[in-house]
């Protein structure tokens, strides 16, 4: 247990009922559980940890593979969704689950993760503007909010000065887009 009474950990297969009702609950609607639920189907999860309190689920994030053109070879994943029960929001719970599923995105050398979700909010964890790095986001543009972390330096030498790459998110997230 932290110092802020939860327990990260990975997820179980027992934990996906509650994992979904968390999805639900924080969302306010089942969009985001069915889009756990699909990836969970086909496999497309490649890193997810909750947060529990006294053996309850009271967060999640999950880290599934994503696909750029032009191409880049090597681990890509995006975050999403990252959810906490609403009664125990601005606790620190979410920036925990960000900050552990980042160290396990590095951990295994992730070379790219993306993100989109509020600027101010991802960026504490380095998250940058993904136009700064000529990448966007496929589904439409969503200026700062679609961030990235280059977890390979090399990456960015990559960057040919015409070439932007576009960044897509697993079919399964069409559900919530």
């Amino acid at each position: 247990m932290n110092k802020l009474g939860h327990v990260i950990r990975k997820v179980r297969k027992e934990d996906r009922e509650e994992i979904a009702a968390v999805l639900t609950a924080a969302f306010g609607q089942k969009d985001e559980a069915e889009l756990v639920k699909q990836l969970w189907t086909q496999n497309a999860v490649k890193f997810e940890r909750l947060a529990e309190v006294g053996g309850a689920v009271i967060g999640y994030c999950a880290f599934s593979p994503i696909t750029c053109k032009p191409s880049l070879d090597g681990l890509l994943l995006g975050l999403g969704p990252l959810a906490v029960a609403p009664d125990h929001q601005r606790q620190g719970v979410g920036a925990a689950l960000v900050e552990e599923g980042l160290k396990v995105c590095r951990e295994n050398k992730a070379r790219l993760i993306a993100v989109l979700g509020d600027p101010d909010y991802y960026a504490r964890f380095g998250f940058e503007p993904a136009a700064e790095k000529k990448m966007t986001w496929a589904g439409f543009d969503a200026g700062d909010a679609f961030r990235i972390i280059i977890g390979d330096p090399g990456l960015s030498d990559e960057s040919d000065a015409e070439d932007i790459r576009v960044i897509h998110y697993h079919p399964a997230f069409d559900i919530v887009s």
